[in-house]
């Protein structure tokens, strides 16, 4: 009387000349841990529709429709409202996206975009992107500096042509020279953060 064991039988089940099962789990995670290289992320993110796609699913729960989205590509295109926006505006877009953009970047792994469903979310690979992507966050922080400088340049000029304590040459020697400072402490912290982004044109 034979007896076989669990890898007997495991065994008899893959004939010679024939693959294991394949491990769809494993092979899934190796997809979303793909590293790209600067050059594919470049060509994503060169374009416009596809960089105002990606900053609409950061800003937006996901996943999006593409009717959504072609409806705020538009309205940013053609400087007007979603509301405004005329169906061959929409429709121009929204097939530029359809049978372009969205199929790029999907083979990319940054979106997953569905075809059948017509939605599209953030993909396994969008974090290589992230750093690639100005968000401007900082942009009205640096504003309202300028803003305050304004001000109180304006405020020491009036003041002085009032009370008269300073020449107008010195005045304006210490506004200019404030503006110059700022205008370089801008500089260097625009130029630091864009150094520390991976693969940058600083690095080239």
């Amino acid at each position: 009387m034979s007896t076989k064991s669990p890898n007997d039988t495991q065994s008899q089940s893959v004939g010679e000349g024939e693959s294991p099962p394949l491990d769809v789990e494993a092979d899934e995670e190796a997809v979303d841990e793909r590293s790209l290289g600067p050059d594919r992320i470049f060509e994503v993110l060169k374009n416009q529709r596809r960089r105002r796609t990606l900053n609409y699913l950061i800003d937006n729960d996901n996943p999006v429709t593409i009717g959504a989205l072609a409806e705020h590509i538009g309205a940013l295109e053609n400087d007007t409202t979603e509301s405004a926006l005329t169906s061959r505006e929409r429709k121009r877009v929204y097939v530029g996206l359809y049978q372009c953009h969205l199929p790029k970047m999907d083979d990319t792994g940054v979106i997953d975009f569905n075809k059948a469903r017509g939605t599209i979310e953030l993909g396994p690979t969008f974090e290589q992107f992230r750093p690639y992507l100005n968000r401007d966050d900082d942009d009205p922080l640096w504003a309202s500096y300028y803003l305050v400088m304004t001000a109180t340049s304006t405020l020491a000029v009036g003041l002085n042509a009032v009370l008269g304590l300073l020449s107008a040459t010195v005045v304006l020697m210490s506004v200019l020279c404030g503006f110059i400072s700022l205008s370089a402490i801008h500089f260097l912290h625009t130029t630091d953060r864009l150094s520390t982004v991976p693969g940058s044109i600083f690095d080239r």
